[in-house]
């Protein structure tokens, strides 16, 4: 169950329009494809594998202003200021969440919400506790920190032109009765968040009371995940002349369309907006599947979309024509990733066999035919394989994977992988039959 890392091909997750170019960075590892977004081929490879990575189950979070680029190895860990010749600087917030960038500086926040406390029986409400204060931490470019006290829970910061809006959590929380307020015994909680509207010089402590109450103007930041699926209302007007991504004179807005009979796939769309009326002047159809990320970078408008694999896609917002680019899956980037943990042998086939078992029963609960899981690969690419009869592919086999260690071998679960499967079988979102190898379909 060992083997050392032969290739590791990039696996596009992010898309940072920086300094003219397109960035194309990894879904896990360190490392970003700088593109040409006229040629639509890679002009570099870069990397901060001196930042370590991110705790298990932990996420990457990358934040830009157009011209700097910071990113987080998880929550709370240090952050670095990454730009073409690689990781510049390196800074330890504290603890706090990387939020924002901007003004000369990289944003960073104990980001919690207030407990709403707990009920004291039915019909009694839930009464919060005194709220607790919070942290904002600015980093300098030169990768100097400063801590500010807030003395109300911080979520975010969002820089502009006018000022540093603070998003706090000014009120605590409301109780909402689930039912009959005098018998209840569930409880929904409203949020009172807000912006303060902050101008430098800042002081040592930011309290609640003392400051103007505002909301910043929310143009959709230069990076962002580009729109989303069908539980958003992306094509309303309203949402796109206000959250849509600038191309080409129109507002763009990425989706699938919710409007398909049960036990269809959701056909992907990229669509162009009327920036002042948010009518819907332009249509791309983007095959199947869902998005990842969006960006507009040298007038093209740039997607991450798919359902198992995801693939680079430009959009020519003229012609409205989109072009899929298979180079930058093609970089090797095995040389530029985080080295592999320790080894051991026990350890190793303990994860993965409690891994396995937990599909042994998938067929009972998830009402799947013939199921039957196994261990398939070698440390640290091991995966549960489950493979089940399904009607999508009359006498074949449908077959999906799992990783049981992350890529850099520590052991990890994905805990939702069985809800994930159910939904995707109940909503149709598989591969279609024709893509089976050898009677067998990956899903």
């Amino acid at each position: 169950m060992f083997s050392l890392r032969n290739k590791r091909f990039l696996r596009p997750g992010h898309l940072v329009p920086l300094d003219g170019l397109l960035w194309v960075l990894d879904e896990f590892q360190p490392v970003a494809a700088l593109v040409d977004p006229d040629t639509a081929l890679p002009r570099a490879v870069v990397d901060w594998r001196e930042l370590p990575p991110p705790a298990p189950d932990s996420a990457t979070w990358v934040v830009t202003d157009h011209y700097r680029l910071w990113v987080q190895q998880g929550t709370g860990g240090p952050i670095g200021r990454v730009d073409e010749g690689g990781l510049r600087q390196v800074a330890d917030p504290g603890g706090a969440d990387l939020v924002a960038v901007g003004r000369g500086a990289a944003w960073c926040v104990d980001s919690r919400s207030p407990d709403p406390g707990t009920p004291g029986g039915p019909g009694v409400a839930p009464v919060p506790p005194p709220r607790p204060g919070s942290r904002l931490v600015v980093v300098a470019e030169d990768g100097g920190a400063r801590t500010i006290a807030v003395d109300r829970p911080t979520e975010s910061v969002t820089p502009r032109p006018d000022g540093i809006y603070l998003r706090v959590h000014g009120k605590p929380p409301t109780a909402v009765p689930m039912g009959d307020p005098r018998t209840v015994t569930g409880w929904g909680y409203a949020y009172h968040a807000e912006h303060l509207r902050l101008t430098e010089p800042l002081p040592d402590r930011i309290e609640y009371e003392q400051y103007e109450k505002r909301e910043p103007d929310m143009e959709p930041p230069l990076w962002n995940l580009g729109g989303a699926g069908p539980w958003t209302p992306w094509h309303d007007p309203e949402e796109v002349t206000r959250y849509g991504l600038r191309a080409g004179g129109l507002r763009w807005a990425l989706g699938a369309l919710a409007h398909q009979p049960l036990g269809d796939r959701y056909p992907l769309v990229a669509t162009g907006h009327d920036p002042e009326s948010g009518r819907e002047r332009v249509r791309v159809d983007l095959g199947t599947g869902w998005p990842r990320a969006a960006a507009e970078c040298g007038g093209f408008l740039w997607a991450l979309a798919g359902t198992r694999t995801r693939q680079l896609l430009r959009i020519d917002p003229l012609s409205a024509r989109a072009e899929a680019l298979p180079q930058v899956g093609s970089i090797d980037i095995a040389d530029r990733c985080w080295p592999l943990v320790g080894f051991d042998a026990d350890e190793v086939e303990e994860h993965a066999e409690r891994e396995r078992a937990r599909f042994e029963d998938a067929g009972r609960y998830l009402r799947l035919s013939d199921a039957r899981s196994e261990i398939e690969g070698e440390w640290p690419d091991l995966r549960v394989r489950l493979a089940f009869r399904h009607p999508h592919l009359p006498g074949g086999w449908l077959r999906r994977r799992w990783r049981v260690f992350d890529e850099v071998g520590r052991p990890t679960s994905e805990t939702h992988a069985d809800v994930h499967l159910m939904e995707d079988l109940e909503t149709g979102q598989l591969p279609p039959p024709e893509e089976a190898v050898d009677g067998v379909l990956d899903i």
